[in-house]
Order: structure tokens, then sequence, then C-alpha cells
């Protein structure tokens, strides 16, 4: 009498396509958490002093190959923890945009209103939470150690927002030089992404009496006075 031999069921083995969208996602993953950890470290200390082994090792990669895989290089690098600053900025300007839009639809739209749109995406993303501190830090570093390359990046993710406000800031003063304009517009957004690194020690005033914690409680008080001494240089003569 023939015995039935019982089959053994094979190992489930996920479709091909599957398999590589879990791959594709793990090294997704893998690129982020580099970028993440750069960017700290980057606003931490100057981008010349941190070197791409203390990122593999800070990210919690082993392969020491990661950041060469990702971004072939340190420029490379830096220039992806760019773009992804700009990610985090780009909601906040382009919710100021469509502000702005509406208020020159309704017929309300002043220089206050241009001067806010300015600062305020730097300040939104800065008081978010901690990779916002980062991210507005890192953007400093950019500005202040990171070569031409740091500049021309910082420039380059805020072109196409400063030429949205610099047309209308002209043409409610016609009598200002465009350039001059443009310089200050440029100031008022460096001041406030410095501005914003030393926030902190702005808190405390060195005239003591009542003013010893300066604006105790009062965050929106100090954005509003903010706002108003960037838009006294910004528009004066």
């Amino acid at each position: 009498m023939l015995m039935a031999v019982k089959k053994t069921a094979k190992p489930s083995i996920a479709p091909r396509s599957a398999r590589r969208r879990s791959v594709a996602q793990t090294g997704a993953n893998t690129r982020e958490v580099l970028v993440r950890e750069a960017m700290k470290l980057f606003a931490e200390r100057a981008i010349d002093a941190v070197s791409l082994r203390e990122i593999v090792q800070k990210a919690g990669q082993g392969n020491q190959s990661a950041i060469h895989y990702h971004f072939s290089d340190k420029p490379g690098l830096v220039i992806a923890v760019a773009e992804f600053v700009r990610s985090m900025f780009e909601p906040h300007f382009a919710a100021a945009i469509a502000e702005i839009v509406e208020q020159e639809r309704e017929g309300t739209l002043n220089d206050e209103h241009l001067v806010a749109a300015l600062v305020m995406p730097l300040i939104k993303v800065f008081h978010a939470d901690d990779l916002g501190r980062d991210a507005i830090r890192f953007v400093a570093r950019l500005a202040s150690d990171g070569g031409d390359l740091g500049q021309s990046l910082v420039l380059k993710q805020c072109a196409p927002f400063l030429n949205q406000i610099e047309p209308r800031l002209a043409a409610r003063h016609p009598d200002k030089s465009r350039e001059k304009l443009q310089f200050q517009l440029l100031l008022g957004m460096s001041s406030t992404i410095f501005g914003l690194t030393a926030i902190g020690g702005l808190r405390h005033s060195p005239f003591g009496g009542d003013h010893s914690t300066m604006y105790a409680g009062r965050f929106d008080d100090l954005i509003r006075d903010y706002v108003h001494f960037v838009g006294r240089g910004l528009l004066g003569d």
C-alpha cells in the first residue's frame, strides 16, 4: 500500500517588486538619518570641523562608505542637507505668499505684512522643535563658514521666495533704488537667521531692574517688536 507523501510547504518569498521596495525604503531611511545627523552636527560646529566618519557613527551606521554611496562626497552631503532644510521652509513660505496674495485681493496689503512674510517663516521653523532650531543654525553656519558653496546654496534656497517679496515692496516704494532695497532685504533675512541663533541670550537684559528678563511670557510681543525693528531698517531711507 502506497503511503501518501505529505508535501512540505515552501517558504514564502515576497515578490521581487516588494523586495525592491523594501530595499529602496531602507536606503531612503538611511539617507534621511544621515542628513538629519549631519545637519545637527553642522549646526553645532563649523562644517569643516565635522568629519564624515563622525556623521556615520552618530547616525548609527556600520558601513563607513554610506555617505559616499548616498552623496558621493562631503559637498554632496552639504547640498542634500540644504535641500532637506528647504523642504522644511517651503510650506511656511508658501503660506506667507498665499496670505499676501489674499491681502492684495482684499486691498489690505501693507508694508508690515510684507516684512512679516519675510521673517515669520524663519521664526516658525526655529520655534517648531529641535529639528527646526538645527535647521536655522545650519543655515547660519552655511552662510558664515560654508565658503562659496555655502553662500550660493543659501541664496539659491531663498531666491524664489525673495523674488516674490521684492517686486511688491519695490512697487510700494518707487523712489527707493532697487539695488538698495534688495540689499536691505538680504540684510533683513540675514539678521533674522543669525538673530534667532542667539535669541536665548537676547531674552536677558544687561540693564538690570525689572527688565532683567526681557519679554518674560510675552513671546508674541517680542516677535511683533522684532518685525517692527526689521521693517524700520528695511524701509528706511
